[in-house]
């Protein structure tokens, strides 16, 4: 849940409220205000600023008013000229769609480079580095670009392992040991399958990486390091996951590169071996792709 969401909980005194409508409404302008001089102007105590940020999980104003900004600034970024729930109309044609859902991809790709950062990112290549086994937990249509992530790891000879059938992730989770790692990919963050999951993970002391939306969720909770993803779509209001699930594949693509890299020229030659043993008898009349035979 994103931060400006929870500020709209009801669980906020009406001198509360009316401070949090203060600082929804100056948006970015907060970050000239003391807390001082948000009580001068709503006629509440300083003292209620605090209380607001502890409410939300804060130690103060300072880090409160950091992390609102740093979400205001993401939100006005990209998107502005499409929605990533309804990117097309029934107005449109057949090539205005695939403009559209072109630069949706375009825009889903820049929103997801804006939210990795460098710590969280190499935290989370330490852990995969590290694991005997990486393990993909997701459901429904999450476990398709999990398997191709799994492929991709398999391919350079790093044990990479995915459940399937969601009946199966609970004794999966259960039999998996602080040796391997697991990855668990949830846009809201608050799937109960994948809730239930990661419980049975932690109790094994598996360390999780999660890939889930922006803001509080209760599996980034739970988990050791979260990645961000595009969080611009509504929970069911819109036509597909286009920006989340490409923005999900991003990551997930981050990751593997970032992998193949810790040891480059070994991984490469061997995915190549293995690739050109596998195709030597596929016939391609393509110049562009076609490769040269070997000596």
């Amino acid at each position: 849940m994103l931060l400006q969401e929870q500020m709209k909980q009801d669980i906020f005194s009406y001198n509360e409220k009316t401070i949090i409508d203060f600082i929804l409404e100056k948006q970015e302008q907060i970050k000239d205000y003391s807390t001082k001089m948000i009580g001068d102007e709503t006629y509440t105590a300083p003292s209620t600023i605090i209380r607001i940020a502890h409410k939300l999980g804060f130690q103060g104003w300072s880090d409160f008013k950091e992390s609102f900004l740093d979400e205001v600034i993401y939100l006005n970024n990209h998107f502005q000229e499409i929605d990533p729930n309804f990117p097309f109309t029934n107005q449109d044609t057949m090539m205005q769609i695939a403009h559209k859902i072109t630069q949706l991809h375009i825009e889903s790709a820049k929103d997801t480079a804006s939210l990795i950062q460098h710590d969280t990112l190499q935290k989370a290549l330490r852990i995969m580095a590290k694991a005997d086994v990486i393990k993909v937990f997701a459901v429904a249509n999450l476990n398709f670009i999990g398997e191709e992530f799994v492929f991709k790891l398999n391919r350079i000879h790093k044990r990479a392992y995915i459940e399937p059938v969601q009946d199966n992730q609970f004794q999966d989770a259960i039999m998996t040991t602080s040796n391997e790692c697991a990855i668990c990919l949830s846009y809201s963050g608050e799937t109960p399958t994948l809730l239930k999951t990661a419980q049975y993970l932690k109790e094994n002391n598996v360390p999780i990486i999660a890939i889930t939306s922006l803001g509080k969720n209760r599996l980034s909770d739970l988990a050791d390091v979260s990645l961000n993803i595009s969080t611009r779509e509504k929970s069911f209001s819109k036509i597909a996951g286009f920006t989340s699930l490409e923005s999900m594949n991003i990551v997930l693509n981050i990751l593997y590169s970032c992998l193949f890299s810790l040891n480059y020229q070994a991984n490469l030659d061997y995915k190549i071996k293995v690739a050109r043993r596998v195709e030597t008898n596929r016939k391609i009349d393509n110049e562009i792709i076609e490769e040269l035979k070997e000596d």
